[in-house]
């Protein structure tokens, strides 16, 4: 009897994830001979007094991993080879990745810089040709992005559990896991290093008396309902944990922000408000982008001596031009504490999708958007900052351009 195109719901695997191992230390290994076999760690400024962003699995085999201190790495191993981050070169390598993957599965769903999330479909939600569509992945990143740009992948029956896959076999694994391997695939981890508890979910969970993933996985959805204090989590958590389809949804923006610890030389009263100017400028420009606008803007600094100061300002409903958002900035930075500035942060919150707003009524409103939309245009043509308002003059090349888990910067922002 022929063999149907698709495997029962109960054999079948929806989903391939990859996991890059040591993404930014593998990156600077493949460009770099030297620091192949070798212990290394990266970090964003190369200061004795900043730590790791990321480490090599030979420095992790010395206990260095991210958030270590240069100077305990270096005493933990003395060899270590400190390299500064260059973002710009691993955001063109999650391009060439992602090009990679789409030769041979198309990438859905971009989770981060270094993982990415594919549908598996038809006969590819058999178990084992879900195995064959992995190494292929795998191959085609090797074969086009370099052999030391290692990855983890994980096929499964939801994306949640295929993530989980990827951590079962560290570095260059390949796990495909069916409902039939569960829970015992998942007794090996600890709470935390399930993806979303975190530390507020796992004080729920020890206050309910959960203390194992075994525990965890004998919950029922009144339990996890009672816990999480929603019925809808607590659903998602039930079939995730048992392999069960879960119809992923996007998350919606929330925040569009940057902030910057200042050297010394922007840390003054002036000096370290046209940095945030420039973040402003940041936020702003990355919101139109991803296509959205906002309704507060916060300033957030911390105080060289410690202080701390932040202040919300109200944009009106739908805001999305630098300009108006500079014009709220202004007043709260006047309640800024006299003294030196350490880090300063800004933060636009209150995010609509420009698909569910209106057309501006007035037209101030239409020429501030507008001309935000030509300033655009500019710097994608010109480079970053071609032209920017006066408030930021000088400070053009303060805030280097730095990659956050949800952020991932287009390689236009280096320019």
């Amino acid at each position: 009897m022929p063999q149907p195109t698709a495997p029962p719901s109960d054999l079948a695997v929806r989903w391939l994830y990859v996991d890059m191992n040591s993404y930014f230390a593998s990156v600077e290994q493949q460009e770099r001979p030297e620091l192949r076999g070798r212990p290394v760690g990266i970090v964003a400024t190369p200061v004795e007094t900043t730590c790791c962003i990321a480490a090599s699995y030979e420095a992790k085999a010395h206990g260095i991993t991210t958030g270590t201190g240069v100077r305990d790495a270096k005493k933990l191993f003395p060899g270590v080879r400190i390299v500064e981050a260059r973002p710009e070169v691993y955001v063109r390598y999650h391009h060439a990745i992602i090009e990679a993957i789409e030769s041979v599965l198309h990438v859905d769903h971009v989770c981060s810089i270094d993982e990415m999330a594919c549908k598996l479909l038809g006969e590819e939600r058999w178990p084992e040709r879900g195995r064959v569509v992995a190494a292929r992945v795998k191959e085609a990143i090797y074969s086009k992005v370099g052999r030391f740009v290692r990855c983890s992948v994980g096929v499964a029956p939801n994306r949640w559990l295929a993530k989980m896959a990827t951590d079962l076999q560290k570095p260059d694994g390949l796990t495909v896991l069916t409902r039939a391997d569960l829970p015992g695939a998942l007794l090996g981890f600890g709470l935390t290093d399930l993806c979303g508890i975190a530390g507020g979910m796992e004080r729920r969970l020890r206050s309910a008396g959960v203390e194992t993933v075994a525990q965890l996985c004998g919950l029922t959805i009144q339990q996890w309902a009672e816990i999480t204090g929603s019925r809808i989590i607590a659903q998602q958590w039930h079939a995730n944990l048992r392999g069960e389809h879960v119809h992923w949804k996007p998350v919606r923006r929330k925040t569009v922000g940057h902030g910057h610890v200042l050297p010394p030389q922007w840390r003054s009263d002036a000096g370290s408000r046209k940095v945030a100017v420039r973040l402003l400028h940041k936020a702003a420009e990355r919101m139109r982008k991803i296509g959205y606008s906002a309704s507060f803007v916060t300033v957030q600094v911390l105080m060289l001596d410690g202080r701390r100061f932040e202040k919300r300002g109200f944009l009106g409903h739908g805001c999305r031009d630098t300009l108006t958002m500079l014009r709220a900035f202004g007043p709260l930075w006047l309640h800024k504490p006299r003294g030196d500035a350490l880090r300063v942060r800004v933060v636009l919150t209150g995010l609509v999708p420009d698909r569910s707003t209106t057309s501006p009524l007035y037209r101030e409103q239409r020429r501030l958007s507008a001309l935000a939309d030509g300033m655009d245009r500019i710097d994608r043509r010109y480079g970053r900052h071609a032209v920017h308002f006066g408030s930021m003059f000088g400070a053009a090349k303060t805030a280097p351009v730095r990659i956050s888990y949800t952020q991932i910067p287009g390689l236009e922002e280096f320019t």
